[in-house]
């Protein structure tokens, strides 16, 4: 907004509304895993049925992120954030209470494509706010989001409790939300500055392919995390070990090691390079799926295996933007493009684990979870190689070494 047409307005970004405005979106998208049952239940379905609900949340999700990045490259980014939110609490609001499969579904991919739009906004502001290295802020945006989806359980269980439906969820959304547009209505929104970046990587050719293989990382890396997150509660259920508390407790435990794992890694970004920050977790990663491949039947080595595997697991999202941030100065339209990505990791690999446990049974999860883990690995090596030659200089007259 110009000082026109808003008074005295801050230029700085406003960070801490950035991180609120992530909290929000982690309640959203969260909600509708602990209200399965209930929407099951309310639409006379079953759970094929409802899991069309979950696709079209998933589906608006990529749709969101794709139109979000013209918004942003035009300088629009704080009013497309302010409607996305308005338009994510007002869907959560009511698409609890549809009558129908079809309008439910309906609403919430409105929702996801909402959260879409939020999620681009949120990765790009934040790096365009933080030009020389937009790393622990990058970690604290998604521990913001873990936060909101730690809450998001108890939000449910509380509004289903008092209320009998899922609307109450919305009432804290809409008070964080009313703040948050007050906020970025009442700043500058960041522009892209480190045009010199830009300069030097498209002078060494292929910028679209960077960003392809930068959009294949996102796309692994998060059919690795939602297929594990998604299906380890079945797994332990399937393999007999101990009941539903142990099932319970196996998730809780996924939770709150990736939630640490966040936590911590905003310490460790703002002294480790971004590159070391992608490298040693996927290494990490890729052994805690061996050892739940060796580990696979049921004992105590679970609970260590899930834990090291979300410390693992938590930083790589940020610290991978953060890396091709600090190599490419991405637009809006190239995260838009990394987000549109992730979105479609995260409905690919869980449908296809699902169709794997019918077929082959609960020892699916853990080869498949060690096979994306490897898969994961080499494209962020392929990735930062490329990325590593986008930033050097083009070979000129000027800077050709003397012979």
């Amino acid at each position: 907004m110009t000082d026109s047409r808003a008074g005295e307005v801050r230029s700085d970004a406003p960070v801490g509304t950035y991180l609120v405005s992530f909290v929000v979106m982690g309640i959203a998208l969260a909600s509708f895993g602990p209200a399965l049952s209930h929407l099951r239940d309310h639409l006379h379905t079953n759970d094929g049925g409802i899991a069309f609900v979950l696709a079209g949340q998933s589906i608006g999700y990529i749709g969101g992120s794709f139109v979000a990045g013209r918004g942003l490259d035009r300088g629009r980014g704080h009013v497309w954030w302010s409607i996305s939110l308005v338009v994510a609490t007002a869907s959560l609001a009511v698409g609890g209470s549809m009558p129908t499969l079809a309008s439910m579904t309906a609403v919430f991919a409105v929702m996801g494509a909402a959260c879409g739009v939020s999620d681009v906004c949120g990765n790009t502001l934040v790096m365009w706010s933080r030009p020389d290295g937009a790393g622990s802020l990058l970690n604290a945006l998604h521990l913001s989001f873990a936060i909101g989806a730690l809450a998001a359980p108890l939000l449910v269980n509380r509004s289903l409790h008092y209320t009998g439906a899922l609307w109450g969820v919305s009432i804290p959304m809409a008070l964080l939300t009313a703040y948050v547009v007050w906020s970025l209505l009442g700043h500058r929104v960041p522009v892209r500055t480190r045009l010199d970046t830009v300069a030097r990587s498209d002078a060494t050719g292929a910028r679209t392919l960077h960003v392809l293989v930068i959009c294949l990382f996102f796309f692994a890396y998060v059919a690795l995390e939602m297929g594990f997150a998604g299906w380890i509660h079945t797994y332990t259920e399937q393999i007999h070990y101990g009941g539903a508390a142990t099932a319970t407790g196996i998730i809780t435990t996924f939770w709150v090691g990736f939630a640490l794992g966040r936590a911590v890694s905003i310490w460790v970004a703002g002294r480790v390079s971004p590159g070391w920050m992608v490298a040693v977790p996927v290494c990490v990663c890729v052994a805690s799926s061996t050892l739940l491949v060796v580990f696979r039947d049921a004992g105590p080595m679970l609970w260590v295996v899930t834990f090291v595997f979300a410390l693992s697991v938590a930083p790589q999202y940020a610290s991978m933007m953060a890396f091709a941030e600090s190599h490419l100065a991405l637009s809006g339209g190239n995260t838009a493009a990394i987000v549109g990505a992730s979105g479609l990791g995260g409905l690919v690999l869980p449908w296809a684990i699902g169709q794997l446990f019918d077929a082959v049974g609960p020892k699916a999860l853990p080869f498949t979870t060690l096979a994306m883990s490897m898969v994961t690995a080499v494209i962020a090596a392929l990735a930062g190689r490329m990325l590593v030659e986008a930033h050097r200089p083009p070979v000129t007259s000027m800077n050709v070494p003397v012979a």
